[in-house]
C-alpha cells in the first residue's frame, strides 16, 4: 500500500507549465560535439582494410525559423590522419580533414530531430562534395542548455562514406518577449 502511494506521489509531481514553454522560433543555438567517425573501409594499423574509428569534434550553429524547423551550419574536424580503401582498391589518404556544410533540421517532437545538409570536406590531399543525413535526440538540462546524442551519415561524392556517432552540448538563446 505504501509503495503504491509513494509511486502516485512521485508521478503526480510533474506539472506542465504552458506559459514557460514559449517555443524556440527565432532562437539561436550553438553546440559543441565530440565523437568518433567510423570508416567502413579504413585501413587499420596492420595494413588490412576494415572498420576503423577515428576521433572527431564539431561546432554547430542553428537558427530556428519556426518551432520545428532550423537552418544552420555544421563544422567538423577528424583529429587524425588516416587512409581508406575504395572499391577499386584505390587508397585515399586524409590529413585531419575539416568539413563545413549548410544544414536544415526538423524537430517534430520534444526530443528527436532529423537533419540533412550539403557542403564539403577539405584536406591537404583534396576536397570532396559532402551530403549529410542524421538523427539527433536531445534532452534539456537547465537554463536552455541541452545534451544531445547524434548519429549522422556522411556521403563524400567520389570519395568515401562514414558514420559519426557523437555527444554534444548546446546552448539556446531565445528571443526575448516584450
Amino acid at each position: 500500500m505504501f509503495i503504491a502511494l509513494l509511486g502516485g506521489t512521485v508521478f503526480g509531481q510533474g506539472e506542465i507549465n504552458v506559459e514557460k514553454d514559449n517555443g524556440i522560433k527565432g532562437a539561436h543555438q550553438l553546440g559543441l560535439m565530440i565523437g568518433h567517425t567510423h570508416l567502413m573501409t579504413g585501413i587499420k594499423s596492420n595494413g588490412m582494410p576494415g572498420w576503423k574509428a577515428v576521433p572527431s569534434t564539431g561546432l554547430d550553429y542553428k537558427y530556428w525559423i519556426s518551432n520545428k524547423w532550423a537552418l544552420g551550419v555544421q563544422n567538423d574536424i577528424i583529429i587524425e590522419t588516416f587512409e581508406v580503401e575504395e572499391d577499386d582498391k584505390e587508397v585515399i589518404s586524409r590529413t585531419t580533414p575539416v568539413s563545413g556544410l549548410a544544414a536544415v533540421s526538423f524537430k517534430p517532437g520534444r526530443h528527436m530531430s532529423y537533419l540533412a545538409g550539403v557542403g564539403g570536406e577539405f584536406a591537404r590531399e583534396g576536397d570532396f562534395l559532402l551530403s549529410r543525413f542524421g538523427i539527433e535526440s536531445g534532452w534539456e538540462i537547465k537554463n536552455d542548455w541541452e545534451f544531445r546524442v547524434s548519429l549522422v551519415y556522411d556521403l563524400k561524392w567520389n570519395g568515401y562514406d562514414s558514420w559519426v556517432f557523437g555527444f554534444a552540448t548546446s546552448k539556446l538563446w531565445k528571443k526575448k518577449k516584450g
